[in-house]
This record gives structure tokens, sequence and C-alpha cells, in this order.
């Protein structure tokens, strides 16, 4: 009875925070058997997310803008937006437990930029006559193209998957940073300027897209020079079972060889604008203007060098009644740009459970996790009826924990599975 009972509060304690795991990279549960032993599948994931304003505020019939309270309600590190988008399709062979693999092709993009506290600081509190604030606004984006092939066995008690990837770079933008200035002098007049060098890395040579019409005749794709800028990335992954009902294990992708980018587009992009005399709106002496825009494009070829991330993590499946129950903890981190100045770290964690009935026909996922630099609070269900199987799930994120409770973002995923 003591036994259940200690089972029974590891399961709520793992619940109250869980996550979904098959629509994560490293999911680990690697010693279960699979339910076919020959698939092919398609997988797609789109989350985006910021801290701060969700649909409920846009979509409202009168909007009123408390500034001081948004001022407060804004991160230490400012309002955020982060976006992230894969498509997969794969074909997995599981022959048995010494010999799985799976071949698929995925195309991923992410992206994220962050606006400074101080700009929302300064709207909301003002500051002093004759001062000046500097306010920073960061962003980076990128898009590979990868293909991968990866092999799993048992080794002795341990379940290894090796997983080499071929890393195609179609998109980059390095960490931007635009420098902004706000001023007041003694007659009450106000004036923002900003401005920020852009750089945008691509696979192809964007000029005659960008300065013909911007059609997409105009994209002379040489697929032979494209696949062979490609980079090398290797992923590991190992589990074995350490107790009678807990698989626990680490996982890692370490890039290895970047891919390249032969061409470059620059500009120099800027904004300002004034107001004379806020005060003027009470007898029509007030006078305001702004302007924004980018420079001409500016086209090279110049050659970039990227990788993909590098992760590093460990991840653990909890069977407490059995195989219709699985909880997967998962702990780790990842660096963004690895092995250059611009290296950007953050952790990720998931806390999995699912729920499997009616001999794993019926599946339900519930749970939070941090990945891809968005937190998800999010659900899915999947039908699995061997030959075929469909799995959806819904997210609310956030790029702030709390953000994700307050349906800042949201987050969908469909995968579809036929086999035998």
């Amino acid at each position: 009875m003591k036994k259940i009972f200690r089972k029974a509060l590891l399961v709520s304690i793992f619940s109250a925070c869980s996550a979904l795991s098959f629509a994560t990279e490293f999911s680990g549960d690697l010693l279960s058997k699979p339910r076919r032993y020959f698939e092919i599948g398609v997988d797609t994931k789109v989350s985006a997310a910021n801290s701060n304003f969700g649909l409920k505020d846009i979509f409202k019939k009168n909007i009123v803008i408390d500034l001081k309270q948004l001022a407060q309600d804004i991160p230490d590190d400012g309002f955020s937006f982060a976006l992230h988008n894969k498509e997969k399709v794969f074909m997995n062979l599981n022959v048995n437990s010494r010999f799985r693999m799976s071949l698929f092709t995925e195309l991923e993009a992410s992206s994220k930029f962050t606006i400074a506290k101080d700009l929302f600081e300064i709207i909301g509190e003002g500051f002093a006559v004759g001062s000046t604030k500097n306010v920073d606004v960061t962003g980076y984006a990128d898009v590979f193209a990868n293909i991968g092939l990866s092999f799993q066995t048992l080794i002795k008690d341990y379940a290894v998957k090796i997983t080499p990837v071929y890393c195609i770079p179609i998109v980059y933008v390095p960490k931007t940073t635009a420098s902004s200035k706000i001023t007041t002098d003694s007659s009450g007049a106000i004036r923002a300027e900003a401005e920020a060098n852009l750089d945008i890395y691509t696979a192809i040579n964007m000029h005659d897209f960008m300065e013909v019409g911007k059609s997409y005749d105009n994209l002379h794709l040489d697929y032979k020079n494209i696949l062979s800028k490609g980079g090398f990335d290797l992923s590991f992954e190992i589990e074995r079972n350490w107790l009678e009902s807990l698989n626990a294990g680490l996982y890692t992708r370490i890039p290895v060889i970047p891919g390249t980018l032969d061409y470059k587009m620059s500009t120099r992009v800027w904004a300002y604008a004034y107001e004379s005399n806020i005060l003027g709106y009470l007898n029509d002496t007030e006078s305001h203007g702004k302007d924004y825009g980018h420079d001409d494009f500016v086209y090279s070829e110049d050659k970039l060098k990227v990788y993909r991330p590098l992760r590093l993590g460990v991840n653990a499946t909890y069977m407490p009644f059995g195989e219709w129950l699985k909880i997967q903890p998962q702990i780790g981190f990842a660096l963004r740009n690895p092995y250059s100045s611009g290296m950007v770290f953050y952790p990720e964690y998931a806390l999995d459970l699912r729920l499997s009935l009616l001999w794993k026909i019926i599946n339900f996922n519930v749970g939070t996790a941090y990945q891809n630099q968005i937190f998800q609070q999010r659900f899915g269900f999947s039908f699995d009826f061997r030959v075929l199987q469909i799995v959806t799930q819904a997210s609310l994120c956030g790029t702030t924990l709390i953000s994700s409770f307050k349906r800042d973002g949201y987050g969908a995923f469909v995968g579809v599975r036929l086999g035998f």
C-alpha cells in the first residue's frame, strides 16, 4: 500500500508540470518497442509568442492602454517576440531492438527580437527635460534545410542512437542591434531616432528578386551549388534501465562542420519621430512628424560560415504503473552561434506526461516546456490504429513563463504516420 501511495504521489508531482514529448527532438524513451515495423510520416509544427500581448488584448472593441502599467509589466530583459517553425518528412524502419533506422528531411526556421525595457519606461513614466536616453533593439533569425539518417541499436543494456545530419543554411541574420536615442529639450520637444546596419546572408543571389519586381521568376536557383554548401552535425542519444520502472540517459547535438552562405544583402534601416510641444494639443499649437525606411540594398558575394545550435541535456522515462503511463522529464541547454563571439546561451526543459488507453489506440499528452526560446503549455492527443496514426497538439506560448499562461502566443503540431 505504501509503495502504491509513493508512486501515486510521484505521478501527481510530475503531471502538475508535464510536457508533450512526441513533438520534441529529443524525447527519450529509446527502450520502448515501436508500434510499426515500417512507417512514413509528415510532421508540421509552428509556435509564435511574445512577452506581453495576446489576441485578447488586440481584438477588443475599445482598447485602453495604461502606459504606466505597461512599463511595469514589461520584463527586465525587455519586450520580446519569438517564432519557431518546422516541417518534417520521414521514413522509419524498425526491424528489431538492435536495428532501427530513420531517414528524414526537414525545413526549420527560428527568429527572435527584443526591445529594451527602457523604451516602455520612457513612454509610461517619462524622463527629465534636457536629457537623453538610449534604447536598443536586437534581433536574429535563421532558416535551415536538413537531411538526416539516424540509426539505433542495443549495446548490452544501453539503447544507443546516432543521427548524422547534413544542414543546408538558407537564410541567416546575425544578431543585430539597432541603436536608438530619445532626447528632450527645454522647450518640451521630444525627438527619437534609431538606425541599424542590417546584414542578411542567403543561399542565393537576391539581387534580381529584390530589384526587378520581386517576382519569383527572377530567382535563379542553382540547386547543385546550394546543396554543396551544407554543414554537418552529429546527434547522440543513450539510455538504459536503471530501476524497475525508470529509464534514463543523455542527449547531445554537436555541430561539427559549418554550412556556408555565399551571398549578402546589406542596408541601413532608420527611423525618426518628433513631437514639438505635446501640451500644444490643448490650443492647437502642437506639431509632430515621423519617417522611416532603409537605404538601397548593397549586394555582394560575401561568405559566412554558420552552425545549428549546440544542445546537451539529460532525460528520463518513469513508468510507475506500466507503459500505459509515462512521465518524461528533460533538462539541458542550447548554444546558438556556438564557437563564435555572438554565442547565445539558453536553458531548455520539458517534463512529459503521456497516457495511453485501449491498447495504446488513444493517447493523451499534457504539459509544459521551454524549448527554442519559447515557453509552452500544451495539450495533445493521438489516435493510433497501427496502420494509421494521427497526432495533434495545441499550445499556449510565451517568451516568459507567465506570458505563456496569459495566451500571449499560440502553437500547433500536426503529424500523420502510415505503416504496418
